[in-house]
């Protein structure tokens, strides 16, 4: 069949391989997408070569003639059944097509014509061969393209050459000629992918073209040797054999030499890849993120780049990108990333910091600037209100684009300390109102389309352990068992939480209760314990001044000497125990059942800026109940509890100083007007009556001017004293003013309170006398009802008062004005 082949000088045999080729072209097509999102201008700088090959052939290369050899049928055949085989010379970029041989051996003996049909049939079968997945019909045609230009490029210069020194020809000519196929083929694919991956050309052409040059130079030394074995005698053949067998030896020492440090790398890569995941694990445990949340984020990402036809070099930085998109919360305050409601204006902007932060360090760290460009793109918007650069719609990175929407679904499908997860379905609604607003159109449509089957894909039945970084094509586990320091490290943020917590608790009221009611409830949410007390140092002794919890009656009103005791040895020494034995205070003869229940207590000191404040007492009813961690949880929030309790009772105390009267002790005018409305408002609902008396001192004048104010201070004392004394339980009594009282009587009867204003009456000219020799005071007194008298309390104060100088003045006119006059009392 060579034969008949190689008679067919009409190039009848190129066009049959030709169509052959045509048809290997359209079945590896139809495997895979004819479309491939990339970089704008990566598209027109591939366009452009492809564009100028074509412009080359049509003029140049179809006026070529065929030699009809066998010689070009069999380099053709050798060439595609190499490609074909995936046999090639193995490089920092993958495999170089071995055909590159039969290029430079061809130039000698064939026509440039024959020559370009080797070089795309062994260029186009290696690109189809070695294509990345779901890579599209123009990356074919480009490499095509490519090798066009390359094989023009070193025909032009074997002919150059061998015209301009007839004698270099092809030994010296030949290599010279690969040179410049490689320079003009390796050049275009390094700027494609430094385009492609927004790299610089150089670091691209270095790392992974650049050390492939000596291998075009071997090419070149076989293609002459190839070109001269016809030529040569049986003899030389012989001698030939010996050198071709060190060459193969020294080939294959090279091959093993470069699969050792291709390993090498490879070891490397993989350690960073694992350096990778646990960074990106330590900073998503700030919001104490599972490990199956990272595994399903990378496998939606990749997952959706796939689905969106993106390259296997944009789908390797996406995923690195998916794991590693929120690394810049590191310069975010915690505060800030765990707050549980909305965010400031201010707190806001501190947040928007993270995706350039997250690109810096990614950048430093050595990646490639495609991820590091995710990275900073992925909170941009379509419609252009995104941040940090403000880019909208195709400026935006493809791979950003992609990760903005899987990472949104999973947002809304996963649970965060401050809301629960959305099903997967109502996730994917609410992601899909955002298309066209804050994501590409386009990618939420391919993912409204694959997202069940990711998430099927992502929680399989049977999941072992996978690394966050695997190959894409590897299981995803549904969860994963947390490594130690992780859990140390989500301990930590945990526990660090608390702490913000508790501290925004301890700074919210001055109401001790409230504060301490609030701190509470959090403190059983995260431990387990009975009864908490607070114990707040009075002089020599702690005073039980807040009890909680099953054991009321046991520590109500309970004080204890500051120096005896677990409670007092903590307050002394002020070094907290962990499960001290609660007996050891003086308890069990207040009730010895509830005392023996209790079994471990955890007491922490509280110290103050100006001393010991009190204690902070937890009793459980399980032995060993409390662990060093949540020891070192109260110990780091006990100052600022103290603080809380010194400021809450200096505001108790400014408190009670504006309600009481300093110099009596009782109630104020303004402290009496609240109790008073309390009062009717609940007589209101109860339907009960309430009795107003007011009364004030008749001759406490005289008394000043005849005594001097001090003794008139004394004798308020007194009347105040004995009003106090003769109140009930619930009964209110203040001083309005001056020499004027007012007691609140509920549930009282007019001749109640008449009994009452008598029995003062009598104890105050009582204390005249005892104070000052002679009967020097009295007391007029009125008396108003609720509701009879009034609804209101101005309405019962007026009614009463007026009854009361209504006495006043009948005493006055019957001739009983109680106070005589000072020179006859004293006389």
């Amino acid at each position: 069949m060579l034969q008949e082949w190689g008679k067919c000088g009409d190039g009848a045999a190129e066009e049959k391989l030709m169509s052959g080729w045509h048809s290997i072209c359209k079945r590896f097509l139809r495997a895979g997408r004819l479309s491939e999102p990339m970089h704008p201008n990566t598209r027109i700088f591939e366009w452009v070569v492809i564009g100028t090959a074509i412009l080359w052939l049509a003029v140049h290369a179809l006026l070529d003639a065929d030699s009809g050899t066998l010689l070009y049928l069999t380099y053709l055949l050798l060439t595609a059944s190499a490609a074909i085989g995936r046999f090639g010379l193995p490089s920092a970029s993958g495999n170089i097509p071995i055909g590159f041989i039969f290029v430079l051996a061809s130039l000698p003996e064939l026509p440039l014509k024959e020559t370009l049909a080797i070089g795309i049939t062994s260029a186009g079968i290696h690109a189809l061969r070695e294509r990345e997945h779901r890579s599209g019909w123009l990356a074919v045609i480009f490499q095509m393209s490519v090798w066009v230009l390359g094989i023009a490029a070193a025909d032009a210069a074997y002919r150059g050459i061998t015209e301009a020194a007839p004698n270099f020809a092809p030994a010296g000519a030949l290599p010279l000629a690969a040179i410049v196929l490689f320079l003009v083929t390796a050049f275009p694919l390094a700027s494609a992918k430094a385009l492609q991956e927004r790299e610089p050309v150089r670091r691209i052409w270095k790392n992974r073209f650049l050390w492939s040059l000596p291998y075009y130079m071997v090419g070149a030394a076989i293609a002459g040797l190839l070109t001269t074995l016809p030529k040569l005698s049986q003899w030389s053949g012989l001698v030939l054999v010996p050198v071709g067998l060190l060459v193969y030896y020294a080939y294959r020492l090279q091959l093993e030499t470069l699969a050792r440090e291709r390993q090498h790398a490879e070891e490397l890569a993989s350690m960073q890849l694992h350096m990778v995941e646990a960074l990106a694990l330590a900073v998503e445990s700030k919001d104490v993120t599972p490990v199956s949340d990272l595994h399903r984020m990378v496998h939606f990402a990749s997952g959706l780049g796939e689905a969106m036809g993106l390259s296997h070099e944009q789908i390797r930085a996406l995923r690195v990108a998916a794991v590693l998109h929120d690394i810049g919360q590191v310069a975010v305050p915690d505060h800030i990333i765990m707050k549980p409601g909305r965010l400031t204006p201010d707190e806001y902007q501190r947040l928007k910091i993270h995706p350039e932060i997250g690109a810096q360090i990614i950048q430093q760290a050595g990646f490639p600037r495609l991820v590091s460009d995710i990275v900073r793109s992925h909170h941009e918007r379509w419609d252009g209100t995104g941040y940090p650069a403000g880019l909208r719609a195709e400026q935006i990175p493809v791979e950003a684009r992609v990760l903005a929407a899987a990472d949104m679904l999973l947002a809304l499908n996963t649970d965060r300390h401050y809301r629960r997860a959305i099903p997967l379905d109502e996730a994917m609604e609410l992601v899909a109102r955002e298309a066209g607003k804050g994501l590409d159109p386009v990618v939420v449509n391919r993912l409204r389309e694959v997202y069940r089957d990711l998430d099927r894909e992502a929680n399989p039945v049977d999941a072992t352990p996978a690394p966050l970084l695997a190959k894409h094509d590897a299981g995803i586990p549904a969860a994963h068992e947390l490594p130690s320091f992780l859990r140390a490290i989500a301990e930590a943020r945990r526990e660090e939480q608390m702490v913000l917590e508790f501290t925004q608790i301890l700074g919210s009221s001055l109401d001790l209760d409230e504060t301490l009611n609030e701190l509470s409830r959090r403190l059983h949410s995260r431990l387990e314990f009975e009864t908490m007390v607070l114990f707040l140092r009075q002089g020599d002794r702690l005073e039980a001044s807040f009890v909680e919890g099953q054991h009321f009656t046991l520590f109500h009103n309970l004080s204890l000497q500051l120096t005896s005791g677990i409670t007092g040895h903590v307050a002394a020494t002020l070094r907290p125990a962990l499960n001290a034995p609660p007996t050891e205070d003086p308890i069990a003869h207040r009730n010895p059942v509830a005392a023996s229940s209790l079994k471990s207590a955890m007491i922490i000191p509280l110290d103050g800026p100006n001393g010991l404040v009190g204690t902070l007492n937890l009793y459980s009813t399980r032995h060993l109940a409390f662990s060093s961690a949540q020891l070192s949880l109260l110990t780091s929030i006990a100052s600022k509890l103290a603080v809380t309790v010194e400021n809450s009772a200096k505001f108790q105390q400014a408190e009670t100083r504006a309600s009481v009267d300093f110099l009596t002790g009782l109630p104020n005018a303004g402290a009496l007007f609240l109790h008073l409305q309390n009062e009717l408002a609940r007589c209101a609902r109860t339907g009960t009556e309430l009795g107003l008396l007011v009364f004030d001192l008749d001759g406490f004048k005289g008394v000043n001017d005849q005594y001097g104010h001090l003794t008139g201070n004394r004798l308020l004392q007194l009347v105040a004293q004995g009003l106090r004394e003769n109140c009930r339980e619930y009964d209110f009594v203040a001083r309005m003013g001056g020499d004027e009282f007012v007691m609140v009587l509920p549930g009282v009867t007019e001749e109640a309170v008449g009994h009452r204003l008598q029995r003062m009456r009598s104890y105050v000219e009582r204390v005249g006398i005892e104070l000052c020799g002679t009967m020097c005071v009295s007391v007029s007194g009125g008396a108003a009802f609720f509701p009879h008298d009034g609804h209101t309390a101005e309405e019962l104060l007026a009614r009463a008062d007026k009854h009361m100088y209504d006495e006043k003045n009948q005493r006055k006119q019957a001739g009983k004005e109680a106070p005589p006059k000072a020179r006859e009392a004293t006389a």
